[in-house]
């Protein structure tokens, strides 16, 4: 089956091709066995995007003509919401397999602390806007609102969601690879929380822990400003991981498996 690639911070599709191809000799995704399409990112709001993905994803099927399977969609970052989003909406769920997602904030991420530097890492404000914990968007997609907690013990606020959300559609089976770094007390990989990428534990999921598993290093890149800002490295230990495990998501959804994924999480190819 095909895979797309579905970008996030940089909204650019080239940035994925890193999944597809691979670097330095550690192969991608093509190199096991699954052909693989970029998607640009889209323009506009998340809404926009979506619908734009689905018309990209319903272009590739009908060009493979009418036995095209379904695809299976990779999302990283924002892009892993986007996947989402497509499934959600019964024009296009049945245009999708699986999907894996890595880094994905799929509760939305705090605007306030992170979209400053959101907006300089290419992240429109309208995209911002719908990541936002409370946005209409994210409250659409997930079916409830959420409140906030404090920790008494601490003073830590926590997002809560007010009911149990919704996940994915039934027959679409969907994981989220997620980055803990040590330095933020393994709440997550520096702009998505373990709470939101889960949706509370709702997500299959499993973990990189590693001092640079930070957002960006999820997906092998890495920023000036994030770099001088955060020292946030980059590196080919990480990315790998990913290819790895999502190349084991995708057989078992292609023989309709499951449950054997998470353990060859952590190992790097």
């Amino acid at each position: 089956m095909r895979v797309v690639l579905v970008p996030g911070w940089n909204e650019n599709g080239n940035a994925m091709r890193i999944f597809a191809e691979g670097r330095r000799g550690l192969r991608g995704l093509e190199g096991c066995g699954f052909p693989c399409a970029l998607f640009d990112g889209g323009s506009g709001s998340l809404t926009d995007r979506t619908h734009q993905l689905g018309a990209f994803i319903q272009g590739l099927r009908a060009r493979d003509g009418d036995d095209a399977a379904p695809v299976l969609l990779f999302g990283y970052s924002a892009g892993g919401v986007l996947a989402r989003a497509v499934v959600r909406s019964e024009l296009h769920r049945n245009d999708v397999k699986a999907i894996f997602q890595l880094g994905a904030p799929n509760a939305g991420i705090v605007t306030d602390d992170a979209g400053s530097m959101l907006h300089r890492l290419h992240f429109s404000r309208s995209v911002i806007a719908d990541l936002d914990l409370e946005s209409d968007f994210m409250r659409r997609l997930n079916g409830t609102p959420g409140h906030w907690e404090v920790d008494a013990a601490t003073g830590t606020k926590h997002w809560r969601l007010d009911r149990t959300p919704w996940v994915c559609a039934p027959k679409v089976p969907i994981f989220n690879l997620i980055g803990r770094v040590p330095q933020y007390g393994v709440w997550g990989d520096g702009v998505v929380f373990v709470d939101s990428a889960t949706l509370d534990g709702h997500v299959r999921h499993a973990f990189v822990d590693d001092r640079q598993a930070n957002h960006l290093n999820l997906s092998g890149t890495w920023n000036p400003l994030t770099l001088a800002l955060r020292r946030w490295l980059w590196n080919d230990r990480i990315w790998p991981r990913a290819v790895h495990l999502a190349a084991a998501f995708f057989r078992d959804a292609c023989r309709g498996v499951s449950g054997s994924v998470q353990a060859v999480a952590e190992p790097t190819p």
